[in-house]
């Protein structure tokens, strides 16, 4: 498959039918970000490619500042150090995207409003971070699409720098390699290296054709109208 209609398959399947795909090909429990790592409100879901980014954790102290012009000069700064990966996300790029973070769990907000606009405005799928999201109440009400292992009010600023770009990174307990498949729905967060998504599909498929089937006939004997959960197929 290309990488086109891998992502356009792939997104018919939830996290578990593609973890179960996972387990069929003895890889039981690998890819598996741990239990930290949550949407930051119910209902998101999102597939896509890793764009990998890697901060470390200051090293340096931060400047006492005394006027509000010499704390703007200053934060901008330090933005441009910490968020150097932005520009890296054009329009050209952004698409079938999800940038992967790993601050190594700094409550810092790497994530937050003006960003979550600026990376949808790019057209990327979602985000997922071993760290801090802020701003959460407009976050969502930008219905930004966005994974943390933290919720806080404070800065990635003073408390994290610049690290290197698309290079293997951990995420969550997970290893996360540029370009592996990200896959993030109200379960959590799953892994699969690029190489083997194939095989977790085919697998995959036979774990949700035969899950409609048992709710469909649950459903008519519980009188429940018809949802788009039974649908997934059809995308």
């Amino acid at each position: 498959m290309t990488d086109k209609e891998l992502i356009q398959e792939i997104r018919k399947y939830r996290c578990a039918d593609l973890s179960d795909g996972m387990d069929a090909i003895g890889l039981v429990d690998k890819g598996t970000m741990n239990e930290s790592m949550r949407p930051l409100r119910p209902g998101i879901e999102f597939k896509g490619f890793a764009y990998t980014v890697k901060l470390l954790p200051k090293t340096d102290g931060v400047k006492c500042c005394s006027t509000i012009e010499e704390w703007r000069e200053e934060l901008g700064k330090g933005c441009n150090d910490i968020y150097n990966f932005v520009d890296e996300i054009t329009p050209e790029t952004a698409k079938d995207t999800v940038i992967v973070i790993d601050m190594d769990g700094i409550r810092g907000g790497i994530w937050g409003s003006e960003i979550a606009m600026n990376m949808m405005i790019r057209g990327i799928e979602g985000a997922v971070v071993d760290g801090g999201c802020r701003d959460s109440y407009e976050v969502n009400l930008e219905k930004a699409p966005v994974f943390c292992t933290k919720r806080t009010f404070t800065h990635a600023y003073g408390r994290v720098q610049r690290g290197m770009l698309n290079v293997p990174i951990n995420c969550a307990g997970v290893t996360v390699n540029p370009g592996d498949i990200i896959c993030a729905d109200d379960d959590g967060v799953l892994v699969i290296p690029r190489d083997r998504a194939e095989e977790v599909i085919r697998f995959a498929h036979m774990q949700l054709e035969d899950d409609i089937e048992t709710r469909s006939s649950h459903y008519e004997k519980l009188g429940y109208g018809h949802d788009d959960t039974l649908d997934r197929l059809k995308k």
